[in-house]
């Protein structure tokens, strides 16, 4: 027996949106409707396979659509996306979803096969898609994409070119949520093999299903979308056009946004103050942490006194109100606020602070002293370590210089140590963790409103565990949480981060983010949502 899905969800955590939903969009609407913003990073990977970045994420979004798709306030609501609408199982296990009539890009039907093919092809060994996790609720998929399965065990299957069954693991309540990311999205049934190695790589050898198609990539300066006619829901479009300018230095954003090169840009904590008083400023509060990353396989970082020590040496609370002076809050826990936790209440609230700093509670000669226990253990000086050729991997970008010089100052001072800062970006990063290094700096936002989407990163098999940290009991609180429903899962999870961060300090959180952007006054209808789809462009538009 099967009980349809007819509420709307509530997904995520609200936040903001900025300007009007499409149906209020005033009379008075500019003729040339094209958007102008800065991404402010370069996108080198634009296939719905593999891509892995926020910024990524946010832009194909804009070109692609997937069965279900957030609107304001963080919600999903049933026949936003291509399913018209959904049944699930009383045991919570199996989905069906109903397909909208609806096309690709080039005109096609949008059919459920594809579905099953687009969804396979992420969990494929061969694609190598880092986040084909994301698609472990179903069932075979892990096993498949470990290579220990093969595609016809995983339970996705079209019943017929309209509906599409999925079987899976467990009763997750968050599921529908997890399907706004661009790897639950649609291309054609045999595009990929069509296309060869061609496959997402220009805009000759892309098809779309979203609101907009990409119709120029120049790498490292900018990419452009036009509004999609084949789209199902292209009454409701209003932009013709997004042109989204890839510029990374702060300086010349802004330059581009004071002489009317830009729209809209996001603003760095060192403009904040120019552009806070502004009609088209919004800062949004979003389930982000950074994070510090300790290599857990280093023969100095293996040592939890080592690494309490360079957490301990930060002073969280001075890095956010006197250097980066963004709004976010000193992070003392791994999983942000906003995120659910038991008995109704926030996770944050429930686990509280799991650690302390020079900050909060702990001097500089605790911090040294945790460092000389460390190395006593180890049978090392501090003469050593300084030649062990300590550095901190760090993206590129103002932000992350100031982060790093910071960081730097204050292991200095505390420790002693002098620590080389090695910025690079995203993809000479992750290259990097796969070597001996000591130190990084990295960032995770939820893909949907669950602690999962945080603490799975560090299971031992995971492919973002890149701190090499292997922890059985961790493992198999995480296990026993996917056995499990309600607040019993939840409490589970609290164990994990406990586990995670307090007792073994594997990685040091240092804030919880808030993200502020300014947009002209002619602009309105961008949605801004905390995690999941975190930007929406469809509903935007130009005033005169």
């Amino acid at each position: 027996m099967k009980k349809t899905v007819s509420l709307m969800l509530a997904l995520f955590l609200a936040v903001s949106m900025t300007g009007l939903a499409f149906a209020e969009a005033p009379a008075n609407l500019a003729e040339d409707q094209t958007l102008r913003v800065s991404i402010g990073v370069d996108l080198t990977d634009l296939n719905p396979l593999t891509e892995s970045t926020a910024e990524g994420s946010d832009l194909l979004l804009t070109s692609l659509e997937t069965l279900v798709r957030q609107k304001a306030n963080g919600l999903i609501e049933m026949g936003s996306g291509l399913a018209e609408s959904w049944d699930v199982s009383e045991d919570g296990l199996t989905y069906v979803f109903h397909l909208r009539d609806a096309q690709f890009s080039n005109g096609a039907p949008i059919t459920a096969p594809d579905f099953e093919y687009t969804w396979k092809k992420v969990l494929d060994p061969a694609t190598a898609s880092e986040y084909a996790y994301m698609l472990y609720t179903i069932e075979g998929a892990e096993a498949y994409n470990s290579g220990a399965g093969d595609a016809d065990s995983v339970a996705i299957k079209a019943l017929d070119d309209k509906t599409l069954e999925v079987k899976l693991t467990g009763a997750y309540d968050y599921f529908i949520g997890t399907l706004v990311i661009p790897q639950f999205s649609v291309v054609p049934a045999g595009y990929q093999e069509e296309c060869g190695d061609d496959f997402f790589m220009d805009v000759d050898h892309m098809i779309f299903s979203g609101p907009f198609k990409i119709t120029d990539w120049t790498p490292s300066q900018s990419i452009t979308v036009e509004k999609n006619p084949y789209y199902w829901d292209a009454d409701s479009v209003i932009l013709d056009k997004i042109i989204f300018d890839m510029t990374a230095e702060s300086n010349t954003i802004v330059n581009m946004y004071t002489t009317d090169m830009l729209d809209v840009i996001q603003v760095q904590p060192n403009y904040l103050d120019m552009f806070r008083g502004e009609k088209g400023f919004i800062s949004v509060t979003e389930p982000v942490t950074e994070y510090l990353m300790f290599n857990n396989a280093n023969e100095y970082f293996a040592n939890l006194h080592i690494r309490r020590a360079f957490s301990m040496a930060l002073n969280r609370v001075e890095y956010m109100t006197s250097f980066m002076r963004s709004g976010s809050s000193p992070a003392y826990g791994f999983i942000p606020g906003g995120i659910k936790g038991t008995d109704g209440k926030d996770f944050r609230e429930n686990n509280g602070e799991l650690y302390t700093d020079v900050g909060n509670g702990n001097t500089a000669e605790e911090a040294l002293a945790e460092l000389q226990l460390g190395l006593a253990e180890l049978g090392k000086t501090i003469d050593d370590l300084k030649g062990a050729g300590l550095s901190l991997v760090i993206g590129t970008g103002d932000a992350n210089l100031l982060t790093a010089q910071v960081f730097q100052q204050y292991w200095k001072t505390v420790l002693g140590l002098d620590v080389e800062v090695n910025s690079l970006a995203y993809a000479m990063r992750q290259e990097q963790y796969g070597g001996n290094y000591t130190l990084g700096k990295e960032g995770w936002g939820a893909d949907y409103n669950d602690a999962l989407s945080f603490l799975e990163l560090f299971i031992s098999t995971s492919p973002y565990n890149k701190i090499g940290y292997n922890n059985p009991e961790f493992d198999e609180l995480l296990a026993k949480a996917n056995q499990h429903h309600g607040d019993e899962r939840l409490a589970y999870l609290q164990e994990a981060e406990k586990v995670l961060v307090q007792k073994d300090q594997a990685i040091a959180p240092t804030f919880f983010q808030t993200r502020s952007w300014v947009a002209k006054d002619h602009v309105a209808g961008i949605i801004r949502n905390g995690c999941g789809q975190r930007c929406e462009y469809k509903y935007a538009y130009i005033t005169k």
